[in-house]
């Protein structure tokens, strides 16, 4: 199957942009807020212009209210005039991704819809889609069969996202929109980090769990992760070691329990049973909150450690959660 991400240093020039339209244009949000024509980098202009491009690329082909963006950029901060600035920085991004159009005709790129601007883009044109695209295919694949396939997307996906995203602009609805990204971005690194310990690639993957897990403390679905690397690494007395620290930090600093996963998961290794995940992916899937933007899947699928002796993962995955763990 065709890969659905380019290096992020290729883009300009990659397949998915040079058959794309219009006029072979390319964004990126997963990181500073940057396009490109015709393989040539934009000058987007100051923080302001490029934030209402971000607003603008994250709600592509769809029409975007004019106060609906004054709000999202400069929310309660006065503004004299917003109407009239909203209009100038829409100009001005016309003429740099539409610079052939003629004066005073409809643009074909980026619209006015009565009080409302559309930016017209395919998905592939936006570093943002191509990820979303990725996780959809590597979801199918891992339904269908194929997961070796699928961390294999997964990992590609990750590696061509430097984050943090939306950097350099700022604003209500793009701060909302950052937190939602990087939970996008952490919750996919989860679900890579499932299939690469469902390939095997436990020993490989103690190292980023501990650095992820230290990063974010409060992620019980990374703990789960880590206990169960731990546990195939034949490291029972880590695994429950590494229980103990999620239950220590969770009472110390939030006054809560560890949920029925993680209880469930130290009581398999206790009973030393071979796949701790077994009776509790079910419930786990039912509980697991939909992510906004990806795909139309009711929930990814969950760890299953049954099976052939573990073998080395293939695939750049390695790469791609060290530096999504940074």
């Amino acid at each position: 199957m065709t890969a659905l991400l380019s290096p992020s240093t290729a883009h300009p020039t990659s397949a998915a942009t040079s058959t794309a339209h219009p006029a072979e244009l390319s964004f990126e949000l997963l990181g500073e807020v940057r396009g490109w024509r015709n393989g040539v980098e934009l000058p987007l202009g100051a923080p302001r212009q490029r934030a209402l491009l971000a607003v603008l690329l994250l709600r592509a082909g769809s029409p975007v209210g004019r106060d609906h963006l004054i709000d999202g950029i400069w929310g309660d901060a006065a503004v004299l005039d917003g109407a009239n600035l909203v209009q100038a920085y829409v100009s001005k991004l016309r003429k740099l991704v539409e610079p052939d159009r003629a004066p005073r005709t409809a643009g074909g790129v980026l619209t006015r819809v009565g009080a409302s601007y559309r930016l017209s883009i395919g998905p592939q044109q936006c570093d943002l889609g191509r990820f979303e695209q990725a996780v959809a295919e590597a979801r199918a694949l891992r339904s269908v069969g194929q997961p070796e396939a699928a961390e294999r997307t997964l990992a590609t996906a990750l590696a061509a996202w430097p984050g943090p995203a939306l950097t350099g602009v700022s604003g209500p609805l793009l701060d909302v929109e950052r937190t939602r990204l990087a939970e996008l971005r952490l919750a996919v690194v989860e679900e890579h980090t499932e299939l690469a310990l469902e390939l095997g690639g436990h020993a490989r993957l103690v190292p980023h769990l501990l650095v992820l897990t230290s990063e974010h403390p409060y992620r019980e679905r990374l703990w789960a992760l880590l206990m169960v690397a731990l546990y195939r690494g034949s490291r029972q007395a880590d695994a429950l070691a590494a229980y103990q620290r999620a239950r220590h930090t969770l009472m110390e600093n939030l006054g809560l329990l560890p949920g029925p996963e993680l209880r469930g998961i130290e009581e398999a290794i206790l009973a030393r049973r071979p796949d701790p995940f077994a009776r509790l992916a079910p419930a786990a899937a039912a509980a697991e909150p939909a992510l906004a933007g990806v795909g139309s899947e009711t929930g990814r699928p969950h760890l299953t450690l049954v099976g052939p002796a573990p073998v080395a993962p293939r695939g750049p995955w390695a790469e791609g959660t060290a530096r999504l763990a940074r």
